[in-house]
């Protein structure tokens, strides 16, 4: 088993560095639960746990967030969503869509859920784009 763990440390390594474009990690192989083996990738890779409120992010950037939950890792992105000038909301949100084209999983800042962040790897965002 030790050799199909190393491989899949090293596909899991590949997924978190955005090599390949997944979205959605399934966290279970021949019945074993590999969170703790994804969660030390990541904690290799310079992601931190930590509740959305914690997140260092400035309005204009984004940073990449895995989301675990239910033996699944959910890619998304941890940013400020302008509405106008003086309304904006700190979250998470994931990759994913659902059929009505919004992200499937939202965390704001006033939840508890805690995400893994790489604050490291910030993002600008275009803001022409947000709504005002």
């Amino acid at each position: 088993m030790s050799a199909e763990i190393s491989k899949i440390e090293e596909i899991f390594e590949e997924i978190i560095s955005g090599k390949f474009n997944v979205l959605k990690i399934e966290l279970t192989y021949d019945g074993n639960d590999l969170t703790k083996v994804f969660i030390r990738k990541l904690e290799e890779l310079n992601f931190k746990a930590k509740k959305i409120k914690d997140v260092e992010v400035e309005p204009g950037y984004r940073v990449p967030a895995f989301y675990l939950k239910n033996d699944e890792a959910y890619f998304g992105w941890v940013f400020w969503e302008i509405f106008t000038e003086n309304f904006k909301r700190k979250l998470f949100a994931s990759a994913i869509k659902n059929q009505r084209g919004d992200w499937e999983i939202q965390i704001t800042e006033d939840k508890e859920e805690i995400v893994y962040v790489n604050e490291m790897k910030k993002i600008e965002i275009d803001l022409s784009t947000m709504a005002w």
